[in-house]
């Protein structure tokens, strides 16, 4: 219960400092008279639209919040996003499943609308002829608006939902078809998708058309990335075992050790969600190391292992440095097992594989959370492992606490 305290309190020792951090770079606020203000913006990689941001003329000076109601929006130097103060009203209906479920179609089809009020800072998507917008809201749902000339419009997709089927309502393909009439080229928008890719392919062609004409904006495009390096680090373990007697397993409590952990990770890092979710995959190596005795025979453990360790990873600070957050599994096996038995008569036997008894395998449930800036990463895991003792009677668990440092050879922001 201690080192699991002493752990949470760790957490919190790392998460601290990187909360209060700010991630101003460099950027421009546009004015509704369309000239434009060099600072520093505090670029947050938003994945809900915002309806303010914190801008400063200097690194220096404190900073200033605009809404959409002070300026005409903002771009970022590194990346050339633009975002643009947009008001338009747009319906509340909800895309996931089971929120609201209709009769048939017809009630669907007779719903009382419920129309939100919108006023925030949209990304642009594609821009030239006509501007692509990509609005997310409160409730992470994303939404798509074209702008024509003067006139903005709000690209209709909806799933609804009844009590026997689920149907796609793809209301923005036919106002596609009917707002893009004068491309020069065949369109395919009955095969366009109601997400960022596929809709900024779309909108692409059709502005190709007037490049000529129009000089547009190139938005950095969302591309997912590979991460890759090495592991490093230290590891603090509580082991428990399950001895037997004639009558019954009996759980002794080993002494913790700090051992040493290795490894190599590969991680995807996901265009969509702005780069705020990732999937890793390690191959990881570590020990084990305790002693007890039970009965006046001494068990001493060491053991070494090599496995693979599949996590998810959510960035819910962006900033310098992130924060993260970690969840996955681990499947571990022993390479080498110097594991003793010294019994009351002074001899030594070696703990060896048995399937009624010790198993030569670990799975681990894991969690912990992590700091990144630039190329290094600073995390804390803790795992929860069925430990090394088999059989129906016993399977006491293993707790483990991992510091780890990650070093990324990969691409960066």
């Amino acid at each position: 219960m201690k080192s699991e305290l002493n752990f949470i309190l760790l957490l919190l020792l790392i998460a601290n400092p990187g909360l209060a951090q700010k991630n101003f770079t460099k950027g421009k606020i546009i004015t509704f008279n369309k000239d434009t203000l060099s600072g520093y913006i505090n670029y947050k990689e938003w994945i809900k639209s915002p309806n303010q941001i914190s801008f400063k003329d200097d690194p220096t000076q404190s900073a200033r919040s605009y809404t959409t109601s002070q300026i005409a929006g903002f771009s970022i130097d590194s990346n050339k996003e633009t975002y643009h103060a947009l008001n338009f009203d747009i319906e509340n209906l909800p895309r996931s499943s089971n929120k609201i479920v209709y009769f048939n179609m017809k009630e669907y089809s007779n719903r009382t609308k419920k129309i939100e009020s919108v006023s925030a800072f949209v990304r642009i998507v594609s821009d030239g002829n006509v501007t692509l917008y990509h609005y997310v809201d409160k409730d992470s749902e994303p939404h798509f608006l074209l702008k024509k000339a003067d006139s903005l419009i709000v690209l209709v997709y909806h799933i609804v939902e009844t009590k026997h089927y689920s149907a796609k309502f793809r209301e923005y393909r036919s106002q596609l078809s009917k707002l893009l009439t004068e491309s020069c080229k065949p369109l395919s928008i009955h095969h366009t998708e109601y997400y960022v890719s596929s809709m900024r392919k779309l909108i692409d062609n059709y502005n190709e058309c007037f490049n000529s004409a129009i000089k547009s904006i190139a938005p950095q495009k969302d591309k997912g990335r590979w991460e890759y390096g090495i592991i490093a680090g230290v590891g603090y373990t509580k082991m428990t075992h399950a001895m037997a007697n004639p009558f019954r397993y009996i759980e002794v409590k080993g002494n913790a050790n700090i051992t040493p952990v290795g490894g190599l990770f590969l991680n995807y890092v996901f265009a969509r969600g702005r780069g705020k979710y990732a999937l890793l995959n390690e191959l990881h190596t570590y020990q084990t190391r305790s002693s007890v005795t039970y009965d006046d025979e001494h068990f001493h453990y060491q053991m070494h292992y090599l496995g693979l360790q599949h996590l998810f990873r959510y960035t819910f600070f962006v900033g310098k440095p992130s924060v993260y957050a970690l969840i996955g599994f681990s499947y571990a096996t022993i390479i080498k097992q110097n594991s003793t038995i010294t019994r009351r008569d002074g001899s030594v036997e070696k703990l060896v594989y048995l399937p009624w008894a010790v198993r030569n395998d670990e799975q681990r449930a894991i969690a912990g959370i992590g700091l990144s800036h630039k190329r290094l990463m600073i995390e804390t895991r803790y795992y929860r492992g069925n430990g090394f003792t088999t059989g129906a009677n016993a399977t006491p668990p293993n707790n483990r606490l991992d510091l780890l440092l990650k070093y990324n050879f990969g691409r960066i922001n």
